[in-house]
């Protein structure tokens, strides 16, 4: 299975409500303040796996982000320390010192082997596709010096990428009792697994799941963004079945804080005890089958959709115009987006784009949260026809459509790509165009051949510094997009309704880390 089936999948659980709660009581630091006896109930849809290694759909990353503490967590300015009380290295090896007097909930410390033996554990059982994006591939070298204190994590290649990677929910480190039970952790709590600061105690699969906060537990990740509030004594996910029915349980009183889909936002004019808080969320953009003797192989038909698709009108039918407009694989919160060079996007000029698609016929393969229902599949749908192609579009649902994209390839020529990018850099949406194809164990999903990216991105390893990797980046998506080897459209939001007295925060661009507070 490659990485991309993770992202697709987690797209999957953008279409409902999701939740987590991984707070540090006051602000930032870690500061502790006793906690409140307070609970919160959150929307969430139907976690898969409850095993951090097993994480697939977002509401596992969700779910495992309560329980499970990670080396380090992501900010506003970047990584801070979690479980790991600093590091050193390069993308070739880090080295992480694991921050003293850390237990797992059954009083056991955690030390550096337990961290290794969780990782290696990972490194060898987990979904594949997590552990590529946690460690650049699947063979890591992993060991502990319990003397000194540290653990160091080898890459089987270098991976500027690797900090980002200790800090996905997938990597929760597991202590040695959920070891010795990984299959009951799949679908249930075990006893002494967690390091996080919270245990499963209440359980009704598809239902809900009540979780409690630990009374030893005090090794919060040292942020220093000011969050307000008090950490929740009690999270209970609520499963929403319906994505549309979350906006009348808050509504109503039954839930505190859920996601709401874009046209339901009309629902709350006129309330000012709710708050809609919005943060950057899935990345759209336009994927290619470009194999030998695919229509899209032709780079003035790839061209031809560029100028066929106005990318506003997109966002709007995509995310009722809630959406940002993006020129690369994420949001201004990602790291390196802003760098330049920047991409020069084609205009929107239909009579071109009819002059090269006029009779050409285009299989768009579609998954349906690429808007409501999947609008903004149709909308590709509508133009690329109205420029005189022969379009059939599939509208699938999104394991559907991941079995699909990355499994049969000859069966589609383009798609809407849905990333959900976790590490929060670049190098994630380049390696959907880049290395092997995916039919040979890669990366590359619609066997792009972009020789000049490729060449940029082999050298992303090397760079010295922060500035040399983002221009590195920036220069590598620059040769995608000039190239028309992918067409980037928009950031979706992902919007939470909030009743007075709580709240929800995203740092650093982080998509599995939503930090909950008691704010009355």
């Amino acid at each position: 299975m490659n990485r991309n089936v993770l992202l697709a999948a987690g797209a999957a659980a953008a279409a409902g409500a999701l939740a987590l709660a991984g707070c540090t009581p006051g602000g930032g630091g870690g500061d502790a303040a006793s906690p409140t006896s307070s609970a919160v109930r959150v929307g969430v849809d139907t976690p898969q796996s409850l095993n951090p290694q097993q994480a697939f759909t977002l509401p596992d990353f969700m779910s495992s982000r309560l329980a499970f503490d990670t080396l380090v967590r992501k900010d506003a300015d970047g990584v801070v320390p979690g479980l790991a009380a600093s590091w050193e290295g390069d993308a070739s090896s880090l080295t992480f010192t694991i921050r003293a007097g850390a237990t797992c909930s059954d009083g056991t410390e955690i030390t550096p082997t337990i961290v290794a033996d969780s990782l290696q554990s990972f490194a060898r059982n987990g979904n594949p596709s997590g552990v590529i994006d946690a460690f650049g591939g699947q063979n890591p070298t992993i060991s502990a010096d319990d003397e000194a204190g540290t653990v160091t994590i080898t890459p089987e290649a270098p991976n500027n990428d690797l900090l980002f990677g200790m800090a996905t929910a997938s990597t929760g480190i597991i202590c040695p009792a959920g070891l010795a039970d990984l299959e009951t952790l799949n679908s249930g709590p075990v006893e002494g697994a967690e390091s996080g600061p919270y245990r499963l105690t209440t359980l009704e699969p598809g239902v809900r799941y009540q979780y409690q906060l630990r009374d030893d537990y005090d090794a919060w990740p040292e942020w220093t963004s000011d969050v307000a509030g008090d950490v929740p004594q009690e999270v209970e996910y609520v499963v929403v079945k319906d994505a549309s029915a979350s906006a009348n349980q808050v509504l109503s009183g039954e839930l505190d804080l859920a996601r709401i889909m874009p046209d339901s936002r009309a629902r709350f004019e006129g309330d000012d005890s709710i708050e809609l808080v919005s943060n950057p969320f899935g990345n759209f953009y336009i994927l290619f089958n470009e194999r030998e003797g695919a229509v899209f192989s032709d780079r003035e038909k790839r061209k031809a959709v560029a100028q066929a698709i106005d990318r506003e009108a997109f966002d709007s039918t995509t995310t009722d115009g809630t959406g940002e407009l993006t020129d690369t694989f994420g949001s201004q919160s990602t790291l390196c987006a802003t760098t330049p060079p920047r991409p020069t996007l084609v205009e929107p000029d239909p009579d071109a784009a009819a002059q090269a698609l006029a009779g050409v016929k285009i299989r768009v393969l579609g998954a349906n949260v690429v808007g409501a229902n999947g609008a903004g599949n149709v909308y590709v749908e509508e133009v690329l026809r109205n420029a005189g192609a022969e379009v059939t579009l599939e509208n699938l649902d999104i394991g559907s459509w991941a079995g699909r994209a990355l499994g049969q390839p000859e069966s589609w020529d383009l798609t809407v790509y849905p990333d959900l990018n976790f590490t929060g850099t670049l190098t994630q949406g380049i390696g959907n165009f880049i290395g092997p194809d995916i039919l040979d164990g890669g990366g590359n999903i619609g066997g792009t051949n972009a020789p000049e990216a490729e060449a940029l991105a082999d050298r992303v390893p090397s760079a010295t510094t922060e500035e040399e990797r983002c221009a590195l980046d920036a220069q590598t998506v620059q040769a995608l997009t000039d190239d028309f080897h992918t067409i980037p459209l928009t950031v979706e939001s992902f919007i939470y309704a909030q009743r007075p007295g709580y709240s929800v925060t995203m740092l650093g661009g982080s998509l599995d880390d939503h930090i909950f507070r008691i704010t009355d």
